[in-house]
C-alpha cells in the first residue's frame, strides 16, 4: 500500500504525489519506487491558454537577424525573440552590432534595455557551448522529479540521453523539436491506472529509452509587449507565458515588466512558477516614458540559468 500522500497545487489545480516508503538496509537491496499521479495534466505541443491581445505592430513578420535571433521594430519599439540553443558565435558578433548600433542614440533606459540583452546572448551562447554542463543541470532536474538511487552506469545511460536530447535542442531549436517524448506517449509499464507514472530501478531503462526533447522541453506560448497607453499618455508592458504540462520533466516560466512616465514610476513586476506567468506594468505621464517586458522558460542549476527561449521588448514612445 502507498504510505504518503502529499498535496501539491499545479497550474491551479490540486494533484497527488504518490510516494512509496523504501528502506535502507544493508542485506535487503534498495527499493524505490516513486509514482506520480495526475501530475501531467494535459498534452502535445500546445500551450493550455492563450496569450493576451497584441497591438496592431506586434503582429508584424519577425526579422531574423541571426541564428536563434529575430526582431521587429516600430516606431520608439522594439521586441526580441531569442531562441538560446540556436545561439552561435555569429549571433553574438551580428547581434553586439546590431545592439551597438541601437545604443547610439538610446536614452539611458533603452541603453540599459540593450546592454542586458546583449549579455544574455553572451551568457546563453557560452552555457550552451558547453554541452556537458547543460546535461548536469538536465540531470540535476530529472533526479529531483525522480529520485531513484542509480547507480553509475544507470546514470551514464542517463548522460548519454539528455546529451543527444541536447543536440537535439541545437539543431532544430525550441520551435521545431520532433515529435515524441510526453507523458501521453509513455509506454504502458510505466502508466499507473489512474493516469499517473510509475517508475523503479527496473523500468529505468524503459524510461530512458523514451526520453525525447518534449520530455524536457515543452511547448511554451511566450508573449512581452511594451508600448504607450491608449486612454491616456503613459506607457505599459505586459509579459505572459504558459507551457504545454505534458513533459515528464519541467523547469520555470517566468516574466518581468516595468514601466515609467514623468513622476509616476511603480515598482516593477516578477513573477516565476509553473506552467504560467505574468505581469503588467503600466505608468501614466505624457514626458519621460518608458517601458519594458521580459518572459523566458528556463532550468537553474545555482545561480545558472539555463534558457530554451525568451522573448523581451521595450518602448520609450507617451502616444
Amino acid at each position: 500500500m502507498l504510505k504518503e500522500v502529499q498535496e501539491v497545487k499545479v497550474g491551479g489545480r490540486m494533484r497527488r504525489i504518490h510516494v512509496r516508503p523504501f528502506a535502507w538496509s544493508s542485506r535487503v537491496p534498495l527499493a524505490l519506487l516513486v509514482v506520480l499521479s495526475g501530475l501531467f495534466a494535459g498534452c502535445g505541443r500546445g500551450a493550455a491558454t492563450a496569450t493576451p491581445s497584441q497591438s496592431p505592430d506586434q503582429s508584424a513578420a519577425w526579422m531574423e537577424l541571426a541564428p536563434g535571433i529575430r526582431y521587429r521594430e516600430g516606431e520608439g519599439r522594439v521586441s526580441l525573440d531569442i531562441a538560446p540553443p540556436l545561439l552561435s558565435e555569429e549571433s553574438v558578433r551580428k547581434f553586439a552590432e546590431y545592439a551597438q548600433g541601437r545604443m547610439a542614440q538610446a536614452t539611458s533606459e533603452e541603453k540599459a534595455f540593450w546592454e542586458e540583452q546583449l549579455r544574455f546572448v553572451k551568457e546563453q551562447q557560452a552555457l550552451w557551448s558547453d554541452e556537458e554542463l547543460v546535461v548536469s543541470v538536465l540531470e540535476r532536474a530529472f533526479l529531483e522529479r525522480i529520485p531513484l538511487p542509480l547507480k553509475e552506469p544507470q546514470r551514464q545511460e542517463l548522460r548519454a540521453k539528455l546529451g543527444e536530447i541536447v543536440g537535439q535542442m541545437k539543431r532544430y531549436g525550441p520551435e521545431n523539436l520532433p515529435g515524441g517524448g510526453d507523458f501521453q506517449g509513455l509506454p504502458p509499464k510505466l502508466k499507473t491506472s489512474d493516469g499517473g507514472m510509475v517508475v523503479g530501478l527496473d523500468t529505468f531503462p524503459l524510461l530512458v529509452q523514451h526520453l525525447g526533447p518534449q520530455s524536457l522541453f515543452p511547448s511554451c506560448s511566450l508573449a512581452a509587449s511594451a508600448m504607450p497607453t491608449t486612454a491616456s499618455p503613459g506607457a505599459k508592458a505586459y509579459a505572459f507565458a504558459s507551457c504545454s504540462t505534458g513533459s515528464i520533466i519541467w523547469g520555470q516560466v517566468e516574466t518581468r515588466t516595468s514601466a515609467k512616465a514623468a513622476n509616476d514610476w511603480p515598482p516593477p513586476c516578477y513573477d516565476s512558477g509553473w506552467p504560467t506567468s505574468q505581469c503588467m506594468s503600466v505608468a501614466y505621464g505624457s514626458t519621460g516614458c518608458y517601458s519594458s517586458a521580459w518572459a523566458g522558460y528556463y532550468y537553474q542549476w545555482t545561480d545558472l540559468r539555463i534558457y530554451s527561449s525568451r522573448r523581451s521588448s521595450s518602448n520609450s514612445r507617451c502616444f
